[in-house]
């Protein structure tokens, strides 16, 4: 039952705006191969610096490289457009997140960035 509820969950967050403006965001960044690989390499360095961050320790050179990357990456209305859509999605689920975990009493606050 509750996995059901979580399927049809899922399938409403699929046919909502947030997720229909970032499967074409998305779609049109990864496209241009350079944009794509700018773009996968961001993601791994946000990857990096939160996991050290999470660990007590500084963002360190990598941190420096994310945000000379991320300004770059502004440069470019596609990968511009993905960024603000794949935010604005997350913000959605950590909405989502959030309700569940005060519904059941579980603080997630200790998640936020």
């Amino acid at each position: 039952m509750i996995k059901d509820a979580a399927r049809d969950l899922a399938a409403q967050i699929r046919a909502s705006q947030e997720y229909a403006a970032y499967t074409a965001a998305r779609e049109k960044a990864f496209a241009d191969e350079q944009t794509a690989t700018l773009l996968r390499r961001f993601h791994r360095l946000q990857l990096t610096v939160q996991a050290r961050r999470l660990s007590g320790g500084e963002g360190g050179q990598e941190e420096e490289e994310l945000k000379k990357l991320g300004e770059l990456l502004q440069f470019s209305p596609d990968a511009a457009e993905f960024l603000l859509a794949e935010y604005s999605l997350n913000r959605l689920l950590t909405e989502v997140y959030d309700i569940i975990g005060r519904g059941v009493g579980v603080d997630l606050s200790q998640w936020e960035g």
